[in-house]
C-alpha cells in the first residue's frame, strides 16, 4: 500500500546564506552561492494569503545587514580588509538604525521558508491506513509502518530565520577592531560565529484547519452579501459549513489534536448551521473562527 504526499516549498527572501541557514547547515569559509526557489502556486487561497502576510514580517534593514555580513566574510577570504570594513559599516549602520527605532527589538526575521505538505483528505482511506498501521505495529514491523505514518501529514510548515538583536550588533562592532589590528584569521572566525548566531523558529499549521477557516469565511461573506430569502443562497452557505466540518474531521483523523479538543469545534459548527439566515450567525461565526485560531495556535506555539 503506497501513498504519496505533495510537497511545495517557496522562499520569501533572497538571502544567499539564509537558504542554507534555515535548513540547519553550518556556515563555512567555502560556502557556495545558493539558488533562490521561485514561489510555487498552490490551490489553497488561504495559504497564499498566509504567504503574503509572512512576507510583510521580513525586515529590510536586517536582511541587508545579514547580506553585508556575508560580504565582509567573503572580502576577508579574498584578503580585502578595506572592503570587509566597508561591508561591516553597512551591517552595523542598519542594525543600529533598527535599535534606535525600537531598543526592545529581540528577534528580527530575515528569511522565511514555507513548505506545503498536502496529504490525504479522504476519510475512508485514512481509516484504512490507520488500521494497517495498527496491524504492522502489533507485528513489530515499525519500518514498514513508517511510510504509512508519513502519509498521514497535511500541513503548512513555516521556518523563520531571525537575527538576535541582543547579540548580533555587538558582535559585528567587535570585529572591525580585529581587522584594523591585522588579525584577519581571528576576524574571519568571529564573522563565521556571527553568521551562525541566527535563530530558527518552526511553526506547523494543519492544512485542513486552514481549509475549514477559508470555507467558513466564504460562508460568512455569502451570508452578508447575498439574498437570504432564496433557498439557493442558504443551501450554498450550508454546503460550505458542511465542507468545513469535513475538513475538521480530516484534521482529527490525521491526529492533529485529541477528541476533547475537537468537540468544541463540532459544537461551533452545529451552532453555526442552526444560525444560517438568522441574526445570530455573525456571533456564532466569530466564536468558531476564534476557536479555530486557538486550535492552530497550539501547533504554532506548542509550549505557549
Amino acid at each position: 500500500m503506497k501513498y504519496q504526499k505533495l510537497k511545495k516549498t517557496f522562499r520569501l527572501a533572497a538571502l544567499p546564506l539564509a537558504v542554507s541557514l534555515s535548513l540547519g547547515a553550518f556556515v563555512n569559509e567555502a560556502s557556495a552561492t545558493s539558488q533562490i526557489a521561485a514561489p510555487i502556486k498552490t490551490s489553497r487561497a488561504a495559504v497564499n494569503n498566509k504567504k503574503a502576510d509572512l512576507k510583510d514580517k521580513l525586515v529590510k534593514e536586517a536582511v541587508d545587514a545579514f547580506k553585508a555580513t556575508e560580504t565582509a566574510l567573503k572580502a576577508l577570504q579574498n584578503n580585502q580588509p578595506k572592503q570587509a570594513l566597508s561591508a561591516l559599516q553597512v551591517a552595523s549602520g542598519n542594525l543600529h538604525l533598527l535599535l534606535s527605532r525600537d531598543p526592545s527589538l529581540s528577534l528580527v526575521p530575515i528569511d522565511i521558508q514555507v513548505e506545503v505538505i498536502e496529504g490525504l483528505h479522504d476519510l475512508p482511506t485514512i481509516k484504512k491506513i490507520e488500521a494497517t498501521i495498527d496491524d504492522l505495529i502489533d507485528d513489530n514491523q515499525y519500518q514498514a509502518a513508517r511510510p504509512l505514518l508519513d502519509s498521514l501529514v497535511d500541513e503548512l510548515r513555516i521556518t523563520t530565520v531571525s537575527l538576535p538583536m541582543a547579540t548580533y550588533p555587538v558582535a559585528i562592532d567587535e570585529i572591525a577592531p580585529l581587522i584594523d589590528a591585522g588579525k584577519l584569521d581571528e576576524a574571519k572566525k568571529a564573522l563565521i560565529a556571527v553568521l551562525n548566531s541566527y535563530v530558527v523558529d518552526e511553526e506547523v499549521i494543519p492544512l485542513p484547519i486552514i481549509d475549514a477557516e477559508e470555507k467558513l469565511s466564504q460562508a460568512f461573506q455569502i451570508e452578508h452579501t447575498e439574498d437570504l430569502s432564496k433557498q439557493k443562497t442558504k443551501k450554498k452557505i450550508e454546503q460550505l459549513v458542511n465542507q468545513a466540518e469535513k475538513d475538521i474531521q480530516v484534521a482529527e483523523a490525521l491526529g492533529y489534536g485529541v477528541k476533547d479538543e475537537f468537540s468544541g469545534l463540532y459544537e461551533g459548527i452545529h451552532a453555526l448551521k442552526k444560525a444560517i439566515g438568522e441574526s445570530g450567525f455573525k456571533g456564532e461565526w466569530l466564536k468558531l473562527k476564534k476557536a479555530l485560531g486557538n486550535f492552530s495556535h497550539k501547533f504554532i506555539h506548542p509550549a505557549g
